[in-house]
């Protein structure tokens, strides 16, 4: 049983390079009717019920995709800081605070804190709990330090090798994704879930010969424009 669970597991889970840029796509799609609804004061409850399963989506994503590597590569991560501070300008730009940072710092800290963790240096791990610490208080907008545990978690999974242990992260992905909006609702932490499983669910039965048609850089790059045009249009 568990056997044929951990095999229908990794066929729902593992996607080909086509499969992950429509998820991507798909949460591309979510975040931005997110952003709308929030910067336009639009206020429309569906629209930000959709809108949760963009993050656990682009997390998934990302986790299979480092695992394509052995080790996290630190000018990957370096991208991330860049396009995290050239964001920033469009993030205030488009109406939040300018001390909260925006999600491409979330995947900016969590590469980073998993990095110096798997160096097992004394002072990189009190480097990254230092790096945790500082994030938490400027994360209010990016699902705080509940936005790093998915990320870690999606990270884990794709390296699993051990049966026990993909199933036991698969388990605490469940609670996780509800997890990253249960402070707002009960109905945001359900939405999340649905979103996230319904379009999995969906992509991995379709697609699986299609290849990549986003550059490697598209996401971010995407993220800063659009919220760039957003807010110049709600001036």
């Amino acid at each position: 049983m568990a056997a044929r669970t951990d095999t229908w597991l990794q066929s729902f889970l593992v996607w080909s390079p086509g499969q992950r840029d429509i998820i991507k796509t798909v949460a591309l799609v979510l975040m931005v009717l997110d952003h709308i609804n929030l910067i336009f004061q639009l206020k429309q409850e569906w629209m930000f019920l959709a809108g949760r399963g963009a993050f656990p989506l682009f997390a998934l994503v990302w986790g299979l995709n480092l695992s394509r590597h052995a080790h996290i590569r630190q000018p990957a991560i370096n991208r991330l800081w860049g396009w995290g501070i050239i964001a920033q300008f469009a993030y205030y730009l488009a109406g939040f605070p300018w001390y909260e940072g925006n999600i491409l710092f979330a995947f900016a800290v969590a590469a980073q804190v998993l990095t110096w963790c798997e160096t097992r240096s004394e002072w990189r791990t009190a480097a990254a709990i230092l790096l945790m610490a500082l994030w938490g208080p400027l994360s209010g907008t990016s699902y705080g330090i509940a936005g790093l545990l998915m990320l870690a978690v999606s990270h884990r999974l794709y390296r699993a090798e051990d049966r026990a242990e993909r199933l036991a992260l698969v388990a605490c992905l469940l609670a996780v994704i509800p997890a990253l909006n249960l402070a707002t609702s009960d109905a945001a932490a359900v939405a999340g879930l649905v979103m996230t499983v319904l379009t999995v669910g969906l992509v991995s039965c379709a697609g699986k010969s299609l290849p990549r048609f986003w550059p490697g850089d598209f996401f971010p790059v995407f993220y800063a424009c659009h919220l760039a045009v957003l807010g110049v249009l709600a001036l």
